[in-house]
């Protein structure tokens, strides 16, 4: 039943705008320190509407393995520490001009953003020890 609960649950946050999803993100991330892309022989990357690289990141293993389907299949979840993103992984993606996105769902909708204002976002998000 609980598990059943939780693919409920699952589901019904997958169904949220773009911009809900991002906030829950925020949320969840803020509360387990980590975010979690699908890594293969490096890491999955979508393409945004200009052509562009996008790094995708979800709050939980869950929510990325469901994503690992089509051209990320065989990509498994892997975790990120919130200091380890803050501290290397935006700082790099935002020099390269490497946006992110937020929490994509199997259908392929995610939430755009730089990696200077994901930055901001987590720290407000996270409190003072961010």
């Amino acid at each position: 039943m609980e598990s059943e609960q939780s693919q409920d649950r699952m589901q019904a946050v997958l169904r949220l705008p773009a911009a809900r999803r991002y906030a829950y993100f925020l949320q969840r991330v803020a509360e387990s320190g980590e975010v979690w892309g699908l890594d293969g022989e490096g890491w999955a990357l979508a393409l945004d509407d200009s052509g562009r690289d996008v790094l995708p990141l979800w709050p939980a293993p869950e929510f990325a393995a469901m994503c690992a389907t089509r051209l990320w299949s065989g990509f498994q979840p892997r975790a990120i520490k919130l200091q380890e993103l803050l501290e290397n992984v935006l700082p790099q993606l935002e020099e390269e001009g490497m946006p992110v996105g937020i929490f994509f769902t199997p259908e392929g909708q995610g939430h755009p953003i730089s990696a200077g204002e994901l930055i901001e976002a987590l720290r407000s998000a996270s409190g003072p020890l961010a």
